[in-house]
């Protein structure tokens, strides 16, 4: 009962994280089309919290209900080779996720909160470097996302293989 439990909280991390693939476009697209307007600024702002919301909450859900579960799991573990090939592709892509998050996503994010301080809101344009280092996290938020596209296909689609 509690597996099941678990199962389903692990599909619905999985699921605020495949909502970034449809919503980062969406909000790369605005941020892009209203370069140096006020608006333009509203939805860099809305493009970190929703990153940090949904990354932060479906991102530590997922690794943790799938720790959990791979623990009390008897049939699963940790980078077996030798069986579970789908676990082993998931788990390694995982650590790759969370290097990425933290070797570029993070402070890039950092870097952008920093230059979008207190009276970001106001008429004065934004600098280039906001847009630079917007550049790096939306083509990282891609990879990111590409990745866990394909680990949510693995974690589907592993009762075929």
């Amino acid at each position: 009962m509690f597996l099941l439990l678990l199962s389903k909280f692990h599909i619905t991390f999985a699921g605020m994280w495949l909502i970034s693939i449809v919503v980062y476009p969406v909000l790369k697209k605005n941020i892009l089309y209203n370069k140096n307007k006020i608006c333009g600024k509203k939805f860099i702002q809305l493009y970190l919290v929703f990153a940090n919301l949904f990354g932060m909450i479906g991102g530590i859900g997922i690794l943790t209900t799938g720790i959990i579960t791979v623990l009390l799991n008897p049939y699963y573990g940790f980078f077996q080779f030798s069986a579970n090939h789908w676990l082993t592709t998931k788990q390694i892509l995982m650590v790759v996720l969370l290097v990425i998050l933290a070797a570029k996503v993070i402070p890039a994010s950092k870097k952008i909160r920093s230059l979008t301080g207190p009276g970001f809101e106001n008429n004065e344009p934004v600098s280039e470097d906001v847009y630079t280092n917007l550049n790096s996290l939306f083509k990282w938020n891609l990879i990111m996302n590409i990745i866990v596209l394909i680990n949510f296909l693995l974690g589907i689609t592993h009762y075929l293989f």
